[in-house]
């Protein structure tokens, strides 16, 4: 008998539903145990986030371990392709995806600076004000390590394998993106993640496995937290005109790597 649709949309949405209920009791006890007010609340945010993932990692590994074990098409097509390749091929797919990560995540916030967006969301605002207001080290284990993989098990390994043995790889790609984006709950990061989410779609197939789009976002947000803890890129804030020349070179090798990536995948032996 064939399952009801009814039930394979609740297979999708369950685990994203279990993900922000053990994240968000782990935040309260966390608080409590900490003794966290709503005056420290920001400066406490990345602990609170970097601890809640890394309770829930456990929880979505198991789900995309069962994924797994059902032999499944999404796994057939990806993690078991993926053992075939050269241990080298690996190696240079992870750092293309994680360099493109990077280049696709600074260009989109440039582009998406550029429209003015971020100063009419409140909830952005009020988002990067909690990201940037703790201890470094939790944005970049928390942010930049650990989130990101946590949502690329969730959103790619687990919500997109799902949608795609279901609806097929281009509505899965849209939908599983979408999913990713409305879920920030500002418009900022829904714009934001719902291209990156694409993007990563991208990175995991022509890897075929995870670790391609989880380095891709690992990029992605490291670059994002040394942007902005450090000022190494305010070289490009001198100007609309370098603001402008260097965000296109940016896109033009992210593009370039794209095309590197689809490449070797179609010739996965040389």
């Amino acid at each position: 008998m064939k399952t009801n649709g009814f039930v394979k949309a609740w297979s999708v949405i369950f685990p994203v539903f279990i993900y922000y209920v053990i994240s968000n009791v782990v935040i309260y006890l966390t608080m409590l145990f900490l003794g966290v007010t709503e005056e420290t609340y920001a400066q406490h945010y990345m602990v609170l986030q970097t601890i809640a993932t890394a309770v829930a990692l456990p929880v979505l590994y198991n789900f995309y371990r069962r994924d797994q074990l059902m032999m499944t098409v999404f796994y057939q097509r990806t993690s078991m392709e993926c053992k075939e390749l050269p241990g080298k091929r690996k190696i240079v797919n992870g750092i293309l995806t994680f360099v493109c990560g990077a280049l696709a995540g600074l260009v989109l916030n440039n582009i998406i600076g550029a429209t003015g967006l971020a100063e009419l969301s409140a909830g952005y605002q009020n988002v990067t004000a909690h990201f940037f207001a703790g201890d470094l080290l939790f944005e970049f284990l928390g942010a930049g390590i650990l989130i990101p993989f946590a949502e690329e098990l969730l959103y790619r390994g687990i919500v997109y394998g799902r949608l795609s043995d279901w609806i097929g790889i281009p509505r899965a790609a849209f939908v599983s993106a979408l999913i990713f984006g409305v879920l920030h709950f500002n418009i900022v990061q829904c714009v934001y993640a719902f291209f990156m989410g694409l993007l990563l779609v991208y990175f995991l197939e022509r890897t075929r496995n995870l670790y391609g789009a989880a380095l891709g976002h690992i990029g992605a947000n490291l670059l994002t937290v040394l942007r902005t803890e450090t000022g190494v890129l305010d070289w490009m804030e001198e100007g609309p005109v370098v603001f402008w020349i260097s965000t296109v070179l940016m896109a033009a090798v992210c593009g370039g790597l794209i095309f590197l990536l689809k490449e070797k995948s179609e010739n996965p032996q040389k």
